[in-house]
């Protein structure tokens, strides 16, 4: 088989267009170009993209193109003699390269048997996970892991050259099997054993509860018997409450109508003594109240009259108005004497400091006298005015005394008019007389009412009917009984919920006939597990004791091939490898008895190694006769230039058995292999 040419539109791939020629094909790129795309693509388009994988690191999600086209592919090969041309596109958003088609190159005419499930199978002979864990080879994916599926075909393609169920395989199934009827705790003989143990505990219990059932029964049928002579003594009980009832509603029912008939015997009396209604007794009331206070205003206003007069009688007796001074005749000789002093001045009788003396005296009488003068005129003013305000006061007085008195006369006259009295001092006596009438009626009247309702109430909660006959009150109070009762009650209620527990976990372990029957078939069903789990035992020593054998010609195989390759690799510095049946590899350096596990190796020559034991895996998994290519994504970049050479040897020489694609970064291996028969150089920058 050879992959022809390809047209891919996947993740950063916009219609890439590549063409492989047989041989060797060095793909050169960048890191960052498209190289493990392109691997991915190829893988894709075999096998199909897993939709079923989930988050932002899916093959679905990975590689959707970066443009926003629709995923799709197109990839041209030959399997055997016919060209065949593979094509998946998107046609469902959620189902990416879903729709799928193989036809053969030219006619377009569909291949038969080519499913988009088992494409890759059915072209290379194996299923993905052997293809991708053999010919597919990255740079981290040098070291080989240890699948079942490449186990099981190294195994039988080495052993048997038939692809039939490996050591592995048929171990891990006789496993399960042995594993499935015992292991430790758990397994078909565990089980049955305890299901066993819990059938016979089931029928222990189901006549230990078959016996507290009937005993259950047997003492509820006394506590009900019970229950019924507590409930008829209670019957007692309440047809003796009817009774007392009915005698009290009868004496209600009596005492309703007298105080009925009290109420209106003392309205009849008001009636005839003509007592005024409740408005006019209340309006009387407060023109009494407001007699009462004309009154006593009036007695306040005669007070204010008496001391009034009395302030008015005691200013008066206090004596006459004081005098004023006369100031005429002061004038008169004050004038004169100014005359005399200003002639005598004049003849220059007396000097003049004289005068000056003589004047100022006579000045200053005469601003005495005026001084006396102003304060004699506002003594008798303010005598004046005292007198006027008292005889004023006494004045306003009378006045007050008068209307207050004519004022009493109107408010006794109205009242005499609205109430039967001779005269206002008995009116007082008189509303409250009959404001006591008035509410004693109203009393007799709601005690009437309370006696008519306490009536209602016993009718509308005793029983129609009177007792057809006198019962007599049981001997135990109600409260005794309905105490027994509700002990009873509740003895009655547990002894029904464990009867009723006890019958449910009855029906629940279920018929003693069936569970005998069960425990002696499950009992059968044990011995012949345990007789199965000795055979599958037996089985297991001898197919463990087969592979032994089987091992011995099992790692030497596939070793011999590796060491073959490896020694080309290393240039003969290693003579020897060893794998064992997880594929760990050791290898022996010429000269050298001891055998180094890989992880001891050199970097370097451990990559060699491991490249050898791929190739060597490729050779005895991957069928002949298919010639299935091998891809190489960087798997030599960690090799230095001398291993590189060599690995390329060995590559070009595999390269005439089937097609290799080897995908780099460098240009070493170009330049390397320049001008040599069956390689090709493709560039993706």
């Amino acid at each position: 088989m050879q992959f022809c040419s390809l047209d891919a539109t996947f993740g950063n791939l916009e219609h890439r267009v590549l063409t492989f020629a047989p041989g060797l094909n060095i793909i050169e790129a960048p890191n960052e170009s498209g190289k493990s795309t392109l691997c991915a693509f190829l893988r894709v388009m075999l096998y199909g993209l897993k939709t079923s994988e989930r988050g932002t690191l899916a093959d679905k999600n990975r590689y959707a193109p970066w443009s926003g086209s629709p995923m799709r592919g197109t990839l041209a090969l030959t399997s055997g003699q016919e060209h065949i041309t593979l094509q998946r596109d998107t046609v469902r958003a959620n189902a990416p390269m879903g729709h799928f088609s193989a036809v053969y190159t030219g006619t377009s005419e569909p291949v038969a048997g080519l499913t988009a499930a088992d494409c890759g199978e059915q072209l290379l002979g194996v299923p993905r996970e052997v293809y991708e864990r053999s010919a597919f080879i990255r740079q981290s994916g040098l070291a080989i892991d240890s699948d079942a599926e490449l186990e099981r075909r190294i195994s039988a393609l080495i052993t048997t050259g038939e692809e039939g169920p490996s050591y592995s395989e048929t171990m891990n199934t006789l496993k399960k099997q042995l594993n499935a009827r015992r292991h430790n705790k758990t397994g078909q003989i565990p089980a049955l054993e305890q299901s066993i143990a819990a059938d016979g505990q089931a029928l222990s219990e189901l006549r230990t509860l078959a016996a507290q059932h009937s005993s259950a029964e047997a003492e509820l049928a006394v506590l009900r018997s019970e229950q019924d002579r507590l409930r008829q003594e209670l019957a007692l009980h309440d047809a003796a409450d009817r009774q007392e009832q009915y005698r009290a509603l009868c004496a209600a029912g009596r005492a309703a109508e007298e105080a009925g008939a009290k109420a209106e015997a003392f309205y009849r009396m008001m009636e005839a003594s003509k007592t005024p209604p409740d408005e006019t007794l209340e309006q009387v009331k407060v023109k009494l109240q407001a007699l009462d206070d004309l009154k006593s205003q009036q007695a306040e206003a005669e007070r204010k009259r008496q001391s009034a007069q009395k302030a008015l009688d005691e200013f008066c007796a206090c004596g006459t108005p004081p005098a004023v001074l006369n100031a005429v005749p002061y004038d008169i000789m004050f004038a004169l004497a100014a005359a005399v002093f200003c002639v005598l001045f004049a003849l220059h009788i007396i000097p003049f400091p004289a005068f000056l003396l003589c004047f100022g005296i006579l000045c200053g009488m005469i601003a005495v006298c005026s001084v006396i003068r102003r304060r004699q005129r506002a003594q008798r003013t303010q005598y004046d005015r005292q007198r006027a305000a008292l005889e004023r006061a006494v004045h306003e007085a009378d006045a007050a005394c008068a209307v207050l008195a004519a004022a009493q006369e109107t408010q006794s006259a109205a009242i005499l008019a609205e109430i039967p009295v001779k005269d206002i001092d008995h009116a007082s006596a008189y509303i409250h007389d009959a404001l006591s009438r008035r509410e004693t009626h109203r009393q007799l009247v709601r005690d009437a009412q309370m006696a008519q309702l306490r009536y209602e109430v016993l009718q509308k909660q005793t029983p129609a009917g009177a007792p057809a006959q006198a019962v007599e009150r049981p001997v135990r109070s109600r409260a005794e009984l309905q105490g027994m009762l509700e002990e009873n009650t509740a003895r009655c209620s547990a002894l029904q919920r464990d009867a009723d527990y006890t019958a449910g976990r009855i029906r629940a372990i279920g018929d003693r006939s069936d569970l005998e029957s069960s425990l002696a078939e499950k009992q059968r069903r044990l011995d012949a597990l345990e007789r199965e789990y000795s055979a599958v035992a037996l089985a297991m020593d001898s197919l463990e004791h087969a592979n032994t054998v089987l091992q011995n010609r099992f790692s030497p195989a596939l070793g011999a091939r590796a060491a073959e390759l490896f020694a080309g690799l290393s240039g003969g510095k290693y003579r020897k490898v060893l794998l064992d049946r997880t594929l760990k590899a050791f290898a022996e350096e010429s000269g050298s008895p001891v055998s180094r596990s890989a992880a001891l190796l050199s970097q370097g020559a451990a990559d060699q190694l491991y490249l050898a034991v791929r190739l060597a895996i490729c050779d005895l998994v991957l069928p002949a006769e298919k010639h299935i290519p091998l891809i190489l994504d960087d798997a030599l970049i960690n090799f230095d230039d001398t291993r590189c050479a060599a690995a390329l040897d060995l590559l070009q020489k595999e390269a005439q058995q089937r097609q290799i694609l080897l995908f780099t970064c460098q240009r070493r291996e170009s330049a390397y292999l320049a001008g040599k028969p069956g390689v090709s150089v493709l560039s993706l920058s």
